[in-house]
């Protein structure tokens, strides 16, 4: 749904001049926080994620005269900011894709697994499981556990059903699970 606050951004923006720059630049440092944070959890590297931030906002400069308003701006923004990012990971074969053995071990607060581990540690190594995840499972996860979007929500902004996207989930929890078992046991 799209919001009044987006609307008169998107109006001032498609009409130009110094109102529709200084629009731009409220929606850019309105929407920038959370895709940069889209975009980190992808490349888990800071300069990249910076370049394609901007890469992103220039796309959405070009291409925002011929928004349609069908969709919500953010969900415009975030399939831009997804296809961004993927395309220049391909370009730069940044991501690597490595099995994740099928044991799976359930973590739970006191679990065994976690116990000795600091926080930074833990969130360190979710990190790296989430790296090795397939993108469409990486992709789902981070929305699903760190943006805590509705698989409704998350729907409207892939265009995936909420069938597919729930076993995306749960196969990428399995396999981070035992990527996070496998990596603090050793």
């Amino acid at each position: 749904m799209m919001t009044t606050r987006d609307k008169k951004w998107i109006e001032l923006i498609k009409t130009g001049g110094n109102a529709g720059e200084k629009a731009f630049h409220e929606l850019s440092v309105f929407y920038g926080p959370r895709l940069y944070a889209q975009i980190i959890k992808i490349t888990n590297d800071t300069a990249l994620t910076k370049d394609i931030l901007q890469e992103v906002f220039i796309k959405t400069w070009l291409h925002l005269p011929k928004f349609e308003e069908r969709s919500a701006l953010y969900s415009w923004l975030y399939r831009i900011t997804h296809n961004e990012t993927i395309g220049i990971l391909r370009k730069e074969r940044k991501r690597t894709h490595l099995s994740i053995n099928n044991e799976i071990v359930e973590i739970l607060p006191g679990h065994s697994t976690l116990e000795g581990h600091s926080a930074e540690e833990i969130l360190s190594v979710l990190y790296a499981a989430i790296q090795v995840l397939p993108q469409k499972q990486a992709e789902v996860f981070e929305l699903k556990y760190f943006q805590q979007q509705t698989f409704k929500e998350i729907e409207a902004l892939t265009g995936t059903s909420q069938g597919a996207l729930k076993a995306s989930y749960h196969i990428a929890k399995k396999k981070i699970t035992a990527f996070i078992n496998l990596k603090l046991n050793h």
